[in-house]
């Protein structure tokens, strides 16, 4: 069979990809305790994804990457939620890695992503200092929290450039090879235990001139149209596991329905009683669902169209996702009631679920506040910005 070529890999490679994610469920399920009690992803699980070729997802194609689009990763990544959580932001974030450190000028770029395992994870938080040095820069800073960073081959951190005077003149992403790192285990924490977000350190560490680029450079100008959507990728990145745990949490207390019994009451199972309504959850999660593949599809849109979505397309695919996040945890709030306090039993994988939709729902990028706030001003055409990154 040919496959049908896009802008974004082959249709054969993008639906391959997702039913390797859904052949991995038995085993993320399988390990999602122990991962969680170890606070990282085990070693059976890192190999299942290697090979899988899910740390590739966003790769370019000559790199041996899948290449896939915006759609194709949240239909991925949201089939490995179903199995685990954890595992799929991991993915999610090397895919946003791969994106930004596909954006690095040449020779920076190839010499990252040709590493034939490549892994690459990112903090964007300006959270170091980068000095000006003969032949490049001098770096010093903390950055918490590097989801994945003891297994990421290189990482994207953000810095603030100074002068030699140590005054801020702009900010920059650095892309460092993680041997070059310290990884600081401060990951102790409600949910997500098992993504082993550390702190990446670095002293006076040098990175040639090329290794730190201007974030302007890198994105264009994120405060006026034409600029790069970074955050619209790094969100759906966040949002797509959300959408596969929603669906996990769903599965799970339907499948007991039949079975469980409404304590206190006449009824012998869940299934039979009116008060036990999961078509609201459900639809919370099918809303999600719906505007994240909006937004995805906006992206593949404009990549395929070789065009930048403008700020206000920025701002409204930011409101939309923030959205679909706050969709996602209502819903996984319903099943909790609706399923009861069995559910949150140590035994129970459901108390996992709603402990880990909550925590990502907490990272600072997905705040509604900030969403709406960004859009309503652009929606009312006022200059003012709220996120730096829109």
């Amino acid at each position: 069979m040919t496959a049908r070529t896009s802008a974004t890999g082959t249709v054969t490679e993008k639906t391959e990809a997702l039913e390797r994610a859904y052949a991995l469920g038995p085993l993320l399920r399988s390990h999602a305790l122990r991962c969680e009690t170890e606070r990282r992803l085990i070693e059976p699980v890192v190999t299942a994804l290697t090979e899988a070729g899910m740390f590739k997802l966003w790769l370019p194609a000559r790199f041996g990457g899948t290449q896939a689009g915006a759609r194709t990763l949240v239909e991925v990544l949201a089939a490995l939620a179903e199995g685990d959580g954890s595992a799929a932001w991991l993915t999610s974030h090397m895919a946003a890695g791969t994106w930004m450190a596909g954006r690095f000028p040449e020779p920076v770029r190839s010499e990252i992503l040709a590493h034939p395992d490549v892994r690459i994870t990112g903090v964007l938080s300006p959270s170091a200092r980068a000095r000006p040095v003969p032949g490049g820069w001098r770096v010093t800073g903390r950055w918490p929290y590097n989801s994945g960073g003891s297994l990421s081959t290189h990482v994207m951190l953000g810095c603030l450039f100074t002068d030699e005077a140590g005054r801020t003149t702009g900010q920059a992403l650095c892309a460092i090879s993680a041997g070059d790192l310290t990884f600081e285990d401060t990951w102790h924490v409600l949910g997500m235990r098992a993504t082993a977000s550390s702190t990446a350190t670095a002293t006076d560490l040098f990175l040639p001139a090329g290794r730190v680029v201007a974030m302007q450079e890198l994105f264009g100008p994120l405060d006026q149209d034409a600029g790069a959507p970074v955050a619209s990728v790094l969100l759906l990145a966040l949002l797509a596991p959300q959408l596969g745990m929603g669906r996990a949490a769903l599965a799970h207390v339907m499948a007991q329905a039949s079975d469980k019994p409404v304590v206190g009451t006449y009824y012998a199972t869940q299934a039979e009683s009116v008060a036990f309504q999961v078509a609201e959850a459900a639809v919370k999660i099918e809303t999600a669902e719906a505007l994240a593949l909006r937004v995805a599809d906006s992206l593949d849109a404009a990549d395929a169209n070789g065009t930048s979505p403008t700020l206000a397309d920025r701002a409204r695919a930011r409101a939309l996702v923030s959205r679909a996040i706050t969709e996602v945890v209502d819903a996984v709030t319903l099943l909790a009631t609706a399923h009861g306090a069995g559910g949150f039993a140590d035994s129970s994988p459901f108390q996992r679920i709603w402990r880990d939709v909550n925590m990502a729902a907490r990272h600072m990028n997905a705040s509604p506040a900030v969403a709406n706030e960004t859009y309503g001003k652009s929606l009312l055409g006022r200059p003012e910005q709220v996120a730096r990154i829109v």
